[in-house]
């Protein structure tokens, strides 16, 4: 009898073992799934002069296609658009511009380049806060109206890739075909040798999404000085006819000039 009853309780054992290792497999996968923390955007407020900082988790540019690099500003910079966009036309307006298809004039992207802002040649670690606030000085002069500043988003530090840049948003009215007509602009700004690089992402009013901001600031990751042997920009193929809006557009002063604004000329 005691055996019978010792033979019950074995195989008891044995049939509640492969559930017993399933609860600890299942149990070793959550815990590991929560030691895990993606890599997101961090932003940290300074309490004494109020200027935001964006860190961005992945320091190494991505959403550019580095097949599409190309050396612009007289060979000074290297540009990579974005993955799955198109080069729009040439414009003395910018250096390099692009959309997300031949058949879309919005979201579009452009990349423009200044002087530096009271003379920076770079912006590391140390100039980083500086640099803002001229900026947001340039910027203040600018976008006002009976004092209170009309910017979307006010001037903030950010981590673009390797560069100490900074952000901001900002209205521009345009033509279009001879017709008014209101933006939105996100615009990302690095320094290089001297020269202030915006990346601006451009978009009607209100449909500025997250998106656009996230390719535009991928281009502005990408920027760095050209390779050996890098394409020199040449003019992109004349659009689609349903794009050609977007090569005829005459941006007023508030579109390009106060782009430049912060630099300086």
């Amino acid at each position: 009898m005691r055996a019978a009853c010792m033979r019950s309780t074995i195989m008891a054992g044995s049939a509640l073992l492969p559930a017993v290792c399933w609860t600890l497999a299942v149990c070793l996968l959550l815990s590991a799934a929560g030691c895990s923390k993606p890599a997101g955007k961090k932003v940290k407020k300074d309490a004494v002069d109020g200027v935001a900082v964006e860190e961005e988790g992945e320091p190494l540019p991505e959403g550019v296609d580095l097949d599409t690099a190309l050396a612009v500003d007289e060979g000074r910079i290297r540009v990579c658009g974005p993955t799955g966009w198109s080069r729009a036309a040439q414009s003395k307006d910018y250096l390099v511009k692009y959309i997300p298809g031949r058949r879309k004039t919005y979201p579009s992207i452009v990349v423009m380049a200044v002087a530096a802002p009271d003379g920076f040649t770079e912006v590391g670690a140390d100039e980083h806060r500086p640099f803002v606030t001229a900026i947001a000085e340039s910027l203040a002069a600018t976008f006002s109206k009976n004092g209170k500043s009309t910017l979307l988003k006010k001037p903030a530090a950010v981590k673009l890739g390797p560069h100490f840049g900074a952000t901001w948003s900002a209205p521009a009215t345009i033509k279009v075909d001879g017709i008014k007509e209101s933006i939105d602009r996100s615009s990302y700004a690095v320094v290089l040798g001297g020269r202030m690089y915006t990346v601006e992402i451009r978009a009607p009013k209100g449909k500025l999404d997250d998106a656009g901001r996230k390719a535009a600031k991928a281009v502005a990751s990408a920027l760095d000085a050209p390779e050996l042997g890098a394409e020199p920009a040449q003019p992109a193929e004349p659009a689609e006819p349903a794009a050609a809006a977007a090569t005829e557009e005459a941006p007023a002063e508030s579109a390009t000039e106060s782009a430049a604004s912060p630099a300086g000329s």
